[in-house]
């Protein structure tokens, strides 16, 4: 399972406030303007909360315009043409892997982009975006990760980035089975489940039932990536300084 997990690229990229999202999406999508391609905010920008930062912000785009704007022939020249493209409209590129990075100008600062180019970005948007609630240890990869371990452990496999698909005998990836946030909450937590219970590590767990919630989590937290953030209690003084920086 692909997970998006930002890196810096660039020298002079620093973190940014999430109330600075919105200026940040626009200057990469006017760069795109007549392109027909969209730059879809995931992660935390999907759901940005002003007075926190973020390092890097996620974005994806649809891998079927960008190749129809480009004529591009497969995945890989239509990355490095959104890549030459972006750069020759005067911001800064990379590309490392399946990534575009962009050093994006704000005012006096830079703030680093990582866009992905995937199908179907629509709908694969919602697989990241999530409901994370305030003060909550978790982040969108511990949610991914639980998705994961929990479609694993009843035969399904979940790709992030495509949808839930079933396992053959030998554990692989076999028949693809949806796409719909809703139809999977179904098949992997019960029938009466919805999309909103996938948003967080949180909902995850109040939707099942407190033996699977408790087998679940643990086998989560046994994964090597499984990272969780220190909750900062209110009346300290970090809780004090994040408060005067929402003001």
């Amino acid at each position: 399972m692909i997970l998006l997990e930002g890196g810096n690229v660039f020298a002079n990229a620093v973190p940014f406030d999430h109330k600075d999202v919105p200026a940040i999406l626009k200057t990469v999508n006017s760069a795109l303007e007549g392109t027909g391609i969209v730059a879809i905010p995931v992660g935390s920008a999907a759901s940005p909360k002003p007075g926190k930062t973020s390092g890097d912000m996620d974005v994806i785009v649809d891998e079927q315009a960008v190749l129809d704007f480009f004529k591009a022939t497969d995945p890989k020249a239509a990355r490095k043409a959104l890549n030459d493209y972006i750069r020759a409209k005067g911001m800064e590129t990379a590309q490392t892997g399946i990534n575009v990075h962009v050093n994006v100008p704000v005012g006096s600062e830079h703030h680093q982009v990582d866009i992905m180019v995937t199908a179907n970005a629509e709908k694969i948007a919602k697989f990241h975006t999530h409901k994370i609630p305030s003060n909550s240890p978790y982040k969108g990869i511990n949610k991914q990760l639980l998705i994961a371990i929990i479609a694993k452990n009843k035969h399904f496999l979940w790709s992030a980035w495509q949808g839930l698909f079933a396992r053959d005998p030998a554990g692989k990836k076999a028949g693809f089975i949806s796409d719909d946030l809703d139809k999977i909450a179904q098949e992997i937590i019960g029938p009466r489940a919805t999309a909103e219970d996938l948003s967080s590590v949180e909902s995850i767990l109040k939707a099942l039932t407190p033996e699977e919630a408790a087998k679940y989590l643990a086998l989560a937290k046994a994964d090597p990536n499984w990272k969780e953030q220190p909750i900062t209690k209110e009346g300290t003084n970090e809780w004090f300084r994040n408060m005067l920086n929402k003001l």
